[in-house]
């Protein structure tokens, strides 16, 4: 019975000792802040930005001189863009008319601020997000059930040149599961790579990885040249289910897949309006499927927030850097 006792105590110790040092290991109040303004984007894809409904901005994309935010973002932050328009359903496109967001949601807001914090040491990256919330499936863990747990994801990119310029649209298409030109469950299932995954959705890829849409993928020496060029991009995901925040390491490219070395750790928490979430990642994990990291390193990142929304109904924001004892959108603070 006292053995019983002792390895229970020493299991619940190890617990509370682990959640206390991870919450520790930076002091916070030390480390600059940053606000980032996310921005509720419809349907607005890929192929939208390089096609003429997207106006002058098209012929730069397709281009590849200017960046989203040479157009759409002021020199003091603030963003060129009628999200809450868009959300509510009265924008429509240049030239085809059609609405960016053709489900309107009532009430929603187009904009999010988010504050971001980074910081690493000789081993690991923390990343801290805070955004104010309803905290929907903190406090209704069925949400969470129904596939609605709010949630915040990081895209990371070190040397794809679109990636840094246009960020997650280069990995979103009128193709994909809920967006307009979405395939049918039949089709997927015929489909050579996702029938034998018995799967029956398109989520996420970058476009590079593609001759033309959804079905059409690049043959393996393509791929593997493309992967070699830092095509990878990297997703951390920490979602709120009930009070437990669950952390998921994912890779995107030919296709969006949970990673089978979960190298993210991250804990948060809902309070006073506002949701917490701490990232946390070795910068070398040695993983093939996670974007390598080291001192002098700048990173590219978007951010992606889903409130009480499921599949694209979300908040992103702009693409912006991180460097790691560099230059970048964000300087990293260096901590022992």
């Amino acid at each position: 019975m006292k053995c019983i006792r002792l390895m229970f105590f020493l299991v619940v110790f190890s617990l509370c000792w682990h959640s206390q040092g991870f919450a520790r290991d930076i002091n916070w109040d030390t480390v600059e802040g940053h606000k980032i303004i996310l921005f509720y984007p419809g349907v607005a894809s890929w192929e939208f930005l390089n096609s003429e409904d997207h106006g002058l901005g098209s012929k730069n994309i397709r281009k590849g001189k200017k960046e989203c935010k040479a157009c759409h973002m002021s020199k003091t932050g603030g963003i060129d863009l009628m999200g809450n328009e868009i959300a509510s359903g009265k924008l429509t496109m240049k030239k085809t008319q059609k609405p960016f967001e053709p489900d309107p949601l009532p009430a929603k807001k187009g904009f999010l601020d988010l504050n971001l914090q980074a910081a690493y040491d000789e081993e690991h990256i923390y990343i801290r997000l805070q955004w104010p919330s309803s905290g929907a499936s903190w406090n209704n863990q069925k949400l969470s059930e129904e596939k609605f747990a709010d949630r915040v994801a990081i895209q990371l990119n070190k040397g794809q040149d679109y990636f840094k310029r246009y960020g997650c649209f280069i990995s979103c298409h009128n193709d994909l599961n809920s967006m307009p030109e979405n395939p049918s469950k039949a089709e997927v299932k015929k489909h050579p790579y996702y029938g034998p995954m018995k799967r029956e959705d398109v989520r996420l890829y970058a476009y590079y990885t593609r001759n033309n849409g959804w079905a059409d993928i690049k043959n393996d020496k393509e791929l593997k040249e493309l992967l070699k060029d830092n095509g990878l991009i990297d997703i951390w995901k920490a979602e709120f289910k009930g009070k437990e925040v669950t952390t998921e390491d994912e890779w995107l490219f030919e296709d969006r897949e949970k990673d089978d070395k979960g190298d993210i750790e991250s804990n948060g928490k809902w309070e006073n309006g506002n949701y917490t979430v701490v990232m946390k990642r070795k910068l070398q994990t040695g993983d093939q499927r996670d974007v390598q990291l080291k001192d002098g390193d700048e990173v590219a990142i978007g951010i992606a927030v889903h409130d009480q929304a499921n599949h694209r109904k979300h908040f992103v924001s702009f693409p912006m850097s991180i460097g790691l004892g560099t230059d970048g959108d964000i300087k990293a603070e260096k901590v022992k």
